[in-house]
């Protein structure tokens, strides 16, 4: 079974193409992304050194994980969706997020 959606975004018509679950693996990396800018000194308490390059190398991280192709194009995919219109942009990484979760929440064992 192949987890992924195409979408169009709404201002460049671009054909973007993303999974719609990541792995385990993939998931780590993306949570390890925001570990450069959190400080620890006895690895139980956590300290954010700066909140907006969390936020972003996490973001960053899902994009590169998550978007297979853009228009049909599977090369530098998160260096064009960056150089995309911010409205297609945000399109694209909302969706990737909207979905990612209905799919985590659907497959998550009844409590």
């Amino acid at each position: 079974m192949e987890f992924t959606k195409e979408i169009e975004t709404p201002i460049g018509k671009h054909k973007v193409v993303f999974k719609t679950m990541v792995t385990g693996a993939e998931r780590e990396q993306i949570d390890a992304a925001q570990m450069e800018f959190v400080q620890t000194t006895d690895g139980k308490e956590f300290k954010v050194t700066d909140m907006k390059k969390v936020a972003t190398a996490s973001k960053h991280a899902l994009l590169k994980i998550s978007v297979l192709s853009i228009d049909g194009d599977e090369i530098e995919c998160f260096a064009r969706l960056q150089k995309m219109y911010e409205p297609d942009y945000a399109f694209v990484c909302d969706e990737i997020e909207r979905t990612q979760k209905k799919m985590k929440a659907s497959t998550s064992p009844a409590s």
